[in-house]
């Protein structure tokens, strides 16, 4: 296993990220437009888990937290919640795009739903451009790239053994994994998990190369 980028950062001390989205964020602000919209009043804290997939209502209290606190929702005494539709995410200077779901895991089709999101500008070093992709799936979790992560990458087409690229598929799939050039000519995509198995391929298309992960810590 490579040594950890030094690019992950805790967003309870950082304020990097203070005026952008995280994923599951997005996702929680859509559903309160779409359930508010629909009946009048606002989801529970259970609806909310149900709908971003966790067990504990704390963490979608934690997610309304993080919306009120940018400014995209009010919450009343009584729980109400009131939308505030002016509220836009203030991009600064090292803001890039988020282009969609990158599978740590089977392969699955590229997501290609651009938004911005701010990064640490360490991770910017005016060589070539950057991007950034979400996770699904838990195949590099040995390599601490957990699901719903954010995987900041530099788009180039070529690889060296070792690195961790976004690889594309003759078959339009797109998947995250180490790089392995074998002496055959083919080559391997290597999960950084023992309980998967390496994909070898004839070929494929790269498309970045991972140069940090962003985790919002919740």
């Amino acid at each position: 296993m490579t040594k950890r980028s030094n690019a992950i950062e805790d967003p309870q001390s950082q304020n990097y990220r203070s005026s952008t989205l995280a994923p599951v964020q997005r996702q929680t602000l859509e559903f309160l437009r779409n359930f508010i919209a629909d009946r009048g009043y606002g989801p529970t804290l259970k609806d909310i888990a149900e709908h971003i997939g966790v067990k504990s209502v704390s963490t979608a209290h934690f997610h309304l937290e993080r919306l009120e606190d940018k400014g995209f929702i009010r919450r009343g005494e009584d729980g109400a919640i009131e939308l505030i539709e002016s509220a836009k995410p203030q991009l600064g200077p090292t803001a890039v795009p988020l282009v969609g779901v990158i599978a740590a895991g089977l392969p699955i089709e590229a997501i290609e739903q651009t938004t911005m999101i701010d990064i640490p500008s360490s991770m910017i070093s005016g060589r070539g451009e950057v991007f950034c992709l979400e996770v699904s799936g838990d195949s590099m979790i040995e390599d601490h790239i957990c699901d719903r992560d954010i995987v900041v990458l530099r788009r180039q087409d070529s690889a060296n053994d070792g690195d961790v690229v976004v690889a594309l598929l003759d078959n339009g799939c797109a998947t995250l994994k180490r790089y392995r050039r074998l002496k055959n000519g083919k080559v391997m995509l290597i999960p950084a998990n023992s309980t998967m198995p390496p994909i070898t391929l004839d070929k494929v298309t790269i498309q970045g190369k991972l140069i940090g992960v962003i985790r919002e810590l919740h």
